[in-house]
């Protein structure tokens, strides 16, 4: 059964990890899916931060990193590609090998937050026992299960919808005022806002439609 975890890890060796230690008040995201290149060995980020100068020296000093240079603006947010050290420890790679893949990932505290799809618990047995081999901080804070088939269920939903509905949901799309956007959903799954749009809109459309049929029967 596929699942979607929500885990908090930290190391000395992760990503970003003397820029998170000297910058405790940035907020970092990872942007999902902005290269078409399916070899590159770059990762892109959203920062959020007052002290851009400093920013770029810790990222030059941080030795995790082996490249970086700023490369954009996101909603008037820095963007920048950085290609880690060989040495780093990437929890990422890992979570492929399973046949996984990241929903979206952001700095928290001391390490990072990050919310993994996999095709079973095993798969993240596996993710667990190589943090836990590596001396990882490592804690998972949500499992959740969905279904493998992509055919609509008895709620009228399809996966794609259900698992759209449950992101924007957990992300504060549906608060007053919301806390995420279509634009940062759209980014968390590598899909464009229209589709973004249209998988929200038809799954709760499908949701009520099911309600109603209840209500009626």
């Amino acid at each position: 059964m596929t699942i979607i975890a929500k885990v908090y890890f930290s190391h000395p060796n992760m990503a970003l990890a003397n820029v998170i230690s000297s910058l405790p008040d940035t907020d970092i995201r990872v942007l999902q899916e902005v290269s078409t290149d399916p070899v590159s060995d770059q990762s892109f980020f959203v920062v959020e931060t007052d002290e851009t100068e400093k920013l770029e020296r810790e990222l030059v000093a941080d030795h995790t990193v082996e490249h970086a240079h700023r490369v954009s603006s996101y909603e008037d947010r820095p963007v920048y590609s950085i290609e880690f050290a060989p040495d780093t420890l990437l929890l990422g790679s890992v979570v492929t090998e399973q046949d996984g893949f990241a929903l979206n990932a952001y700095r928290y505290n001391n390490g990072w937050i990050e919310r993994w799809q996999l095709p079973n618990r095993e798969s993240l047995q596996s993710v667990w026992e190589y943090a836990n081999d590596q001396s990882f901080e490592f804690d998972i804070r949500e499992i959740h299960q969905i279904s493998e088939s992509n055919q609509t269920d008895t709620s009228g939903l399809t996966d794609k919808q259900r698992t759209a509905l449950f992101y924007a949901y957990e992300n504060g799309y549906f608060e007053e005022p919301r806390e995420t956007t279509l634009e940062e959903i759209a980014d968390s799954f590598g899909i464009s806002t229209t589709a973004a749009s249209g998988r929200v809109r038809r799954g709760v459309k499908n949701l009520i439609e099911s309600s109603a049929q209840d209500l009626t029967d």
